[in-house]
């Protein structure tokens, strides 16, 4: 299994299928999906749908890179290992920067 970011730009709707400590509903923001995968490919439909599940529509400036793990060990990188430790056991996890 490996990890997948994406990253996108998406409004907080305010309904969302899992607890979680979510923005106020109608707040525009930037943020971060971990998504587990069982292979490295970009899979938007899967990320998207993912976003709705936390709440987000309106997404834009969808993209994706790997999570190299190793970063997760250095200063600049270490507060995202909770992110990527989720994503491997429940299959996601959500960042929104607050604007």
């Amino acid at each position: 299994m490996i990890v997948m970011v994406y990253g996108f730009t998406g409004r907080y709707a305010g309904a969302s299928e899992l607890e979680w400590n979510a923005p106020e509903a109608g707040a525009l923001h930037r943020a971060m999906l971990f998504l587990r995968q069982d292979e490295e490919r970009d899979a938007f439909d899967l990320a998207q749908a993912e976003c709705a599940r936390f709440g987000f529509d309106e997404i834009t400036d969808l993209r994706c890179g790997r999570l190299q793990v190793d970063v997760l060990d250095t200063d600049a990188y270490r507060g995202f290992a909770g992110f990527y430790e989720e994503a491997l056991s429940k299959g996601s996890a959500l960042l929104y920067y607050p604007n």
